[in-house]
């Protein structure tokens, strides 16, 4: 089962998609290394891209048959959320 995660390259997603591996699930990662880490995507496929970007999301689905989604993407400042 593909299994897209989104923010795959920071902490949180990083960790999400070490379990998913060890669970047999192929994570996707998606992530536009803002402040993600590439060296963190160790399990799984990369895409690098924004999934605010429409065009970005789309290439990555059409590469991948993605079976469900774990969205970890965001802004991690509080203000970067709300301007």
């Amino acid at each position: 089962m593909n299994i897209l995660v989104t923010g795959g390259a920071g902490y949180i997603g990083s960790h999400c998609c070490k379990e998913l591996s060890k669970k047999g699930f192929h994570p996707i990662t998606i992530d536009n290394l803002v402040y993600g880490h590439k060296d963190f995507v160790r399990w799984g496929e990369f895409f690098q891209g924004n999934v605010g970007d429409p065009a970005h999301l789309k290439e990555c689905l059409s590469q991948y048959k993605i079976d469900a989604v774990m969205h970890f993407a965001a802004y991690a400042y509080v203000g970067e959320s709300v301007e």
